[in-house]
């Protein structure tokens, strides 16, 4: 029951969309605006800097309590990652907003941040160095959350469980930006600065 009840809660906490609130706060409905995505790179691009980092911090945010709450009820790391994946698909398919949600990248960093900290920040750092190289969001966004599979390995727990949410992760950012795929592909994705994320 506490494992249920801690899914249903990341699930609820990873829902909160503050990109679509906060810009419907300014008359904005972000899905129609700029590339209709909700999550704080488009919020940025919309409404600027301060709109997207609060977003950001939310998203991340929501995710870390999750997990954290998931940690006071003593679930072991397999009901962490479960619970820090339900967060994420929260993101993505949010009750709250039918359904219609984001691409999960700052959720997922929330939800990886208390599990495996050392792997998160060098997932954050491999994100970093790939965006200074390709200064195109979507491409160092996916190379992040791939390299949590090295990262897992040489600075994490190095464990099973969490190769298999590793990958399991990997396959939810690949499906939420299959979009941004086929712009990479047709090399047609716009760089920082661009229109679409």
């Amino acid at each position: 029951m506490e494992v249920i009840g801690s899914l249903l809660g990341g699930y609820l906490l990873g829902s909160l969309v503050p990109g679509l609130w906060l810009a419907r706060l300014r008359g904005i409905d972000i899905r129609r605006a700029g590339s209709g995505n909700i999550g704080s790179t488009n919020v940025y691009r919309v409404m600027g800097l301060w709109a997207g980092l609060v977003v950001q911090g939310v998203d991340i945010g929501k995710a870390t309590l999750a997990v954290f709450l998931a940690q006071e009820m003593g679930l072991e790391r397999w009901g962490q990652y479960l619970t820090a994946t339900a967060a994420v698909v929260g993101h993505i398919w949010p009750i709250w907003a039918g359904f219609q949600g984001g691409k999960g990248i700052n959720t997922l960093l929330g939800g990886m941040v208390l599990i495996e900290p050392l792997s998160a920040l060098a997932a954050v750092g491999t994100f970093l160095v790939t965006l200074s190289l390709t200064q195109i969001v979507s491409a160092s966004s996916l190379t992040a959350v791939g390299s949590f599979l090295l990262w897992h390995g040489l600075v994490g727990e190095g464990d099973g469980v969490g190769y298999l949410f590793g990958v399991l992760w990997w396959g939810l950012v690949l499906y939420t930006h299959r979009a941004n795929l086929a712009r990479l592909r047709a090399g047609t994705e716009p760089r920082v600065g661009g229109q679409k994320s």
